[in-house]
């Protein structure tokens, strides 16, 4: 009995390490979408942000520098997201396709200039893993909650403070309450732009986070191309959770376990291109388990323009028009 019960401790805790950077993405997401922003591009987001993670590290020799340099990492390219989707009303969809295929590109040239590679890092101090004094000493429960490096347990904590915030807070109403009706929160004398980005770029920190930790928890190096899908997993998670921090945790914990069950399958002999498609077969079966049930943030994905700034539009066309046509009548070219 125990030593089942050990088998199956090892197993999902190799699905929570494995889950921790598909979670903050996921969290990275929700923030952001909340907020009525689309971030489709947490894929490239993520992977630019483990390159900065591993340059900071590289040159300090801390991971907590290079966990800081992720998060920078992951903020300077959804600064790029928020710019041009907020305050420029680009469509969300085909900037975040911009960004996939902008930031992984940037790295790559970045990393043929630093280490004159292309392929893999060089190594790289990483966490050390983080044994919970009381914890470490029962059997089955230790390999269950203690043992991981540092930054799998922030990021636990920073999915609790999120739900939290979100849902406990003004700010969370507010940012809640600006995807759903930003009109309405603009009646109230909030700044919905400073808002929406504020939210965007707290969402591209997560996803910095998330990248540092691809680097920093267990593989020590950057590899180009390492992230593999788990963006676009984070980014279905996102709505298999319901747009919530927690739900959004126990949907990468099952794509964890589909993630887990793969390695598993691979000890024992399966083809590799079998099991490789196991974690997306369960993604697309999550979201067709949900799709009916799904009702995302009313306003996510519309830009919102001022009405004062609609009214000056309007006022400028019908005078161009009452100009073209030597009519002083406005009214006409209404």
């Amino acid at each position: 009995m125990m030593e089942s019960l050990t088998v199956f401790a090892n197993f999902f805790a190799s699905a929570i390490r494995l889950t921790a950077p598909i979670a903050l993405g996921t969290l990275a997401c929700t923030v952001s979408e909340r907020a009525g922003v689309i971030n489709i591009g947490i894929e490239g987001t993520m992977l630019f942000s483990g390159f900065t993670a591993a340059v900071g590290t590289w040159y300090s020799g801390s991971p907590w520098v290079g966990l800081l340099c992720g998060g920078l990492g992951g903020v300077l390219i959804s600064a790029v997201l928020g710019v041009l989707a907020i305050y420029c009303n680009g469509q969300q969809i085909v900037i975040g396709i911009g960004i996939n295929l902008f930031a992984p590109g940037l790295a790559y040239m970045m990393m043929r200039a630093l280490w004159d590679t292309t392929g893999i890092s060089p190594w790289i101090a990483g966490f050390e893993r983080l044994d919970i004094p009381v914890v470490k000493e029962i059997p089955v429960i230790s390999t269950l909650l203690s043992g991981y490096p540092v930054c799998i347990y922030l990021g636990i904590l920073a999915v609790a403070a999120m739900q939290f915030l979100l849902h406990k807070t003004v700010w969370g109403l507010r940012i809640r309450s600006v995807g759903e009706n930003p009109a309405a929160v603009a009646a109230l004398g909030i700044n919905v732009y400073r808002l929406r980005m504020f939210a965007v770029l707290l969402g591209g920190f997560f996803a910095g986070m998330a990248g540092s930790v691809m680097c920093l928890s267990s593989a020590n190096v950057f590899v180009n191309n390492m992230s593999a899908g788990s963006g676009f997993m984070a980014f279905a998670a996102n709505q298999f959770g319901h747009w919530s921090p927690f739900g959004g945790y126990l949907a990468t914990l099952l794509f964890g376990v589909m993630s887990a069950f793969r390695m598993r399958l691979q000890s024992l002999g399966v083809a590799t291109q079998l099991t490789q498609m196991i974690p997306y077969a369960a993604v697309l079966l999550g979201l067709r388990l949900t799709g009916a049930r799904l009702r995302a943030p009313a306003a996510n994905g519309a830009p919102y323009i001022h009405p004062l700034a609609v009214s000056r539009v309007r006022k400028k066309q019908a005078g161009q028009c009452a100009e073209n046509m030597g009519n002083t009548d406005q009214g006409d070219c209404i």
